[in-house]
């Protein structure tokens, strides 16, 4: 299989040359906005209420299936992936396997994946992974070291145990004679020796071990600000890091490629905005495809390439559009009137 830090630069699109797309290439469906860990990090962690501490849930199996259902009816290519989790831990939601077995079964997308801590990984949920052939399951690794882990997550769960989780799965996958789900832990970069431990104690578990670089989600106020409650003395190179791995784009691509469906129905163009400012509808009263074809969204791709983010709440706080490591597709300068006949073109 291919690794996954190589599937952004497997068969990529000009997006320049294929905008608009009539329907997105990646879509999120959110199982669970719950988690059991409280990342210093992460929005889990934050203590005030906000729109995501009051939508936290798992979402019903007859929303997933109404979102299934729609995405199998839309016509057109299939997606390019399908991702099984978005701002919770995805196997608190006793419906996992079965949401996995209905999105196999459905066909729709060219690859399945979800994000994990497997701290819930159970031999059930490992042999589900591999019988209904989840491809990419990358895993949130936080730290190889037992303090520093509950340091980081403020919970009880041992770096040791995600280690036998994963080696559970492996065994399984093995015995069932997969590839699959291609395992990829992932811990973001700590700018020291924790790199090397974290590698050297997952590469007998990992088909991919690597290194995220730092990014920092939307910052609502100052307890927000994650990337200094994450790096602390090391903030200054965390900052340079991200600085020289940075471009100074217009636009954020991510709403003219890309859907995602909270636990709650909401649907936005944006998989971090955790607080709702993006959302254009919700799945229970408008169709995913309306919505993509609509004039709300239209108008939130304009404002984006009118350099415009300002005027939304949760883009005028975002920068990880301009991350060369998270985002890697410029449209600046696309024409607005390119956008609009397109859209009328393919009938949106």
């Amino acid at each position: 299989m291919i690794p996954f830090t190589q599937l952004k630069n497997t068969h990529r699109h000009n997006l320049m040359e294929v905008l608009p797309l009539p329907k997105p290439y990646t879509v999120l469906v959110e199982p669970s906005s719950l988690c059991n860990f409280r990342c210093i990090q992460c929005f889990q962690s934050l203590s005030g209420e906000n729109y995501f501490t009051r939508t936290r849930m798992n979402m019903p199996l007859d929303r997933f299936v109404r979102v299934i259902e729609q995405l199998k009816a839309w016509p057109g290519e299939k997606l390019k992936v399908l991702k099984l989790s978005l701002y919770g831990e995805p196997l608190l939601n006793p419906a996992f396997c079965e949401m996995l077995r209905i999105a196999r079964k459905a066909d729709l997308a060219d690859r399945i994946e979800t994000t994990s801590n497997v701290s819930r990984l159970t031999p059930e949920i490992a042999e589900a992974m591999v019988r209904f052939q989840l491809d990419y399951l990358r895993v949130s690794i936080y730290s190889p070291d037992e303090k520093r882990h509950r340091e980081i997550t403020s919970s009880s769960i041992k770096p040791a145990e995600i280690h036998e989780n994963l080696r559970v799965l492996r065994e399984i996958r093995k015995r069932l004679y997969s590839e699959r789900p291609f395992i990829s832990p992932k811990m973001l970069e700590s700018y020291g020796e924790e790199n090397e431990r974290f590698m050297k104690m997952y590469a007998d578990v990992g088909d991919e071990i690597y290194i995220d670089k730092p990014h920092s989600w939307i910052k609502v106020d100052e307890e927000a600000d994650f990337m200094k409650r994450y790096y602390a003395d090391s903030l200054p190179t965390a900052r340079q890091d991200f600085s020289e791995h940075s471009s100074l784009r217009i636009a954020c691509p991510m709403a003219f490629t890309t859907m995602a469906i909270r636990a709650n129905g909401d649907v936005s163009p944006c998989c971090i905005d955790f607080i709702g400012g993006t959302n254009l509808g919700n799945v229970d009263q408008t169709s995913l495809r309306d919505l993509w074809e609509s004039d709300e969204w239209f108008e939130f791709q304009k404002m984006q390439l009118e350099n415009r983010k300002h005027e939304n709440s949760s883009c005028a706080h975002c920068d990880i559009y301009r991350s060369d490591h998270y985002t890697r597709d410029n449209i600046d300068g696309f024409p607005v009137e390119n956008l609009k006949n397109g859209r009328k073109h393919s009938g949106q």
